[in-house]
């Protein structure tokens, strides 16, 4: 069974939102990840920020990369 016909089969709430909208909200995320990802990893490449401030953004793009393609 794929993923879309497991959610479609779901018995969800009123307020869930629809299929369609996963793919477009996502892809707004990884955008908005990679903008801030790249702001923090220029100021830390200029000296302005700690290796400690970077390490969470680099853990969380690893495990967002290996998340999509383990569980799906």
């Amino acid at each position: 069974m794929d993923s879309f016909s497991w959610y479609q089969k779901l018995n969800k709430p009123f307020w869930a939102p629809p299929a369609w909208l996963f793919g477009p909200v996502w892809s707004v995320l990884y955008l908005l990840i990679f903008l801030s990802f790249g702001y923090v990893f220029f100021m830390f490449f200029k000296k302005k920020l700690p290796f400690a401030v970077i390490l969470p953004f680099i853990l969380n793009l690893i495990f967002n990369f290996f998340f999509t393609y383990l569980l799906f």
